[in-house]
């Protein structure tokens, strides 16, 4: 990732590569300290304005060249109407401007975030917003490119200049704001990593890794323990591949003995449907099935990072979901390390069970809440696109608080209720209950109402992940590829923990 620092230098001692400024399209002026310096640069911003080659409007940008010596440009930023601006619409504007700036060669450039100043937020909420829009935007995942390296562009510093009032608590938001976009970018890179590579132990020795540079508590269960605990049901789902299944235990002791909040991530490696074969079509990106455990994994990593005040617990459930003769199939019945039996109705809906004995297991940690983040349904794409995430669970108080930390974050969830009246879905005439039933609706509920028999009474809310796990196309911050979805949401929500 490139370096950000926070400096307060005025705009005329500014010596970059380029200089970013900000403007609302209904305040499109220039203020002493930019009126100053743009004399000092011939005009080029007040021209820029009033030949209307530069309007401000949302997501608009302009390069402005210049003979300065101490600068190469001048990058005009539009912010659209004031009353219309908002956090997410910043995080896209800086997002797009990171890639163009990179795109045309720039190395280093400097924002000033004087010009962002507004109405509706304060300087620390949208400092905040700016650099994350500008780390998230630009990662890139090219560890396995060989050829042409050299044409592969990259920022490598930007410098925010900030009023020397504002120097020292700035710092601290850059600080914060640069672990949690870290957290994210991590998560993208383990994603992304393909599945001959990533397999269960792969990530659970790259956990493994991470707890030691961070001094966190990490326990690995192999397939023998797996199997003797009696986890019936992720043991089914791994037995078909030659990469045996783990369970990596991450725990961050940030508030006594308080009792810790547990994140479980579905960590399927890689899902070829099993007997119940994807189509081809399907098939490809699956190695983002292993989403979930990505995304605790840094979560826990960033805990340590921030000193969270809070206790947290992070479990990994791995496995990779192939067809052999070992495989599991439709009609079997599975035995779970809670004692529930399942019966087997589809073999494409592993995640499920993988989840069902980490979930139970979850509760030998004496949890005060339980959430599980998972990629468990292609419905969730069907309920809300792929802009959103359903959230499911059995504690409103807990569902609240993700709404706010959802909020804070930007990523976006939608609640889903779980109505009585849907466990009629899962009732077996052979075991206690199936996995999955019959039809095409309330594909997300389902799932979550399966999940529901292994958390007992303990508050406990579901994120499906399906949805948002992967990007198809650039867009503002975003970029092709794994997002790291569910990470910034759950820091806020460890953050803000009451």
């Amino acid at each position: 990732m490139p370096k950000i620092e926070v400096i307060s230098d005025n705009l005329g001692e500014v010596k970059d590569q380029c200089l970013a400024i900000a403007f609302f399209e209904d305040r499109l002026s220039l203020n002493k300290e930019i009126s100053i310096f743009d004399k000092s640069i011939n005009n080029i911003i007040s021209n820029s304005i009033k030949s209307r080659g530069f309007k401000a409007e949302k997501d608009e940008s302009k390069l402005c060249y210049t003979n300065n010596k101490n600068l190469s440009c001048i990058a005009l930023l539009g912010l659209g109407k004031e009353n219309d601006f908002s956090l997410s619409k910043l995080m896209d504007a800086i997002g797009k401007l990171s890639k163009k700036l990179r795109a045309s060669d720039i190395k280093s450039f400097s924002l000033y975030l004087g010009s962002f100043e507004n109405k509706s937020f304060e300087h620390s909420i949208y400092l905040e917003k700016i650099v994350k829009g500008i780390l998230l935007a630009l990662y890139q995942f090219t560890k396995y490119k060989t050829k042409d390296l050299e044409k592969i562009k990259s920022i490598d510093k930007i410098s925010l200049i900030v009023d020397k009032k504002l120097l020292n608590a700035s710092k601290k938001v850059v600080e914060e704001s640069v672990v949690y976009s870290e957290a994210v970018n991590k998560t993208r890179d383990l994603v992304n990593t393909p599945p001959n590579i990533a397999t269960p132990k792969y990530v659970a020795d790259y956990a493994l890794k991470l707890a030691k540079e961070n001094k966190l508590k990490c326990t690995i269960l192999d397939e023998k323990q797996i199997e003797k605990l009696g986890m019936g049901c992720l043991m089914a789902v791994a037995k078909g591949s030659a990469n045996k299944p783990r369970i990596a235990v991450l725990e961050y002791n940030g508030n006594g003995k308080e009792k810790p909040i547990v994140l479980v991530g579905k960590g399927v490696t890689f899902d070829t449907g099993g007997y119940n074969l994807k189509p081809a079509a399907y098939l490809a990106t699956m190695k983002d099935d292993k989403a979930g455990a990505c995304g605790v994994i840094s979560i826990l990593e960033a805990c340590a990072k921030l000193s969270l005040n809070v206790n947290v617990v992070g479990i990994a459930a791995l496995a990779e979901n192939m067809v052999s003769d070992k495989s599991y199939r439709p009609d079997d019945v599975l035995k779970s390390y809670s004692g529930i039996t399942v019966e087997i109705t589809n073999t494409d809906a592993e995640g499920r069970l993988v989840l069902a004995d980490a979930l139970s297991y979850s509760l030998e940690y004496k949890p005060k809440a339980v959430i599980d983040i998972a990629t468990l349904t292609g419905a969730s794409i069907i309920s809300l696109g792929y802009f959103a995430s359903p959230v499911l669970g059995n504690n409103q108080e807990l569902l609240e608080k993700i709404k706010a930390a959802s909020e804070k974050s930007l990523e976006k969830i939608w609640q889903f209720p779980l109505w009585e009246e849907y466990e009629d879905l899962i009732k077996s005439d052979i075991a206690d209950i199936k996995h999955t039933h019959d039809g095409i609706d309330a594909g997300v509920i389902v799932g979550a109402i399966f999940l529901k028999h292994f958390v007992k009474d303990i508050p406990w809310a579901h994120l499906d992940i399906g949805a948002t796990v992967w990007a198809k196309e650039e867009k503002g911050y975003i970029v092709k590829g794994a997002t790291g979805f569910s990470v910034l949401l759950l820091l806020n929500l460890l953050r803000d923990w009451k």
